[in-house]
């Protein structure tokens, strides 16, 4: 009976311990991308589109240079993909109310959302975090 325990202790302990380093290996060898340059913005329409009023929109966003063919139409709001070293959120909705007459808001992240320097889904405080500081700190 001891030596069952001790053999399942021993096998919980292996894989916990595997599990570990491939989690230090996943930190390790995953980094953000140094030059990215692909940004996601969105735009607030006052009203809903219908489904040839979506279609026409995402043809207009499309067709602005730097923005790239993902484009998302839920209800009023659409969100796009854009190259910001080719286009801006600012340009682009410069150049789409130019194409029509649109009553419509570029979405703006607020002062304090933008300043955090991690994901807002990643905790400071937490194991994670401190792993990652820890593990890129030596590498």
């Amino acid at each position: 009976m001891k030596k069952k325990i001790k053999l399942v202790l021993l096998g919980l302990t292996g894989t916990g311990l595997l599990l570990f380093c491939a989690l230090v290996i996943h930190i390790a060898l995953v980094k953000p991308p140094e030059n990215a340059t692909i940004q996601i913005s969105r735009i607030d329409f006052e009203k809903p589109f219908d489904s040839i009023g979506a279609v026409e929109i995402r043809q207009k966003i499309e067709s602005i240079p730097g923005v790239k063919k993902d484009v998302l139409v839920k209800k009023n709001v659409v969100v796009y993909f854009h190259d910001n070293r080719i286009a801006d959120s600012k340009k682009v909705f410069a150049e789409l109310m130019q194409k029509g007459d649109y009553k419509a808001q570029r979405f703006e992240v607020n002062t304090a959302l933008s300043s955090k320097q991690v994901c807002p889904a990643m905790k400071k405080e937490g194991f994670y975090y401190e792993l990652s500081k820890i593990v890129h700190q030596y590498i």
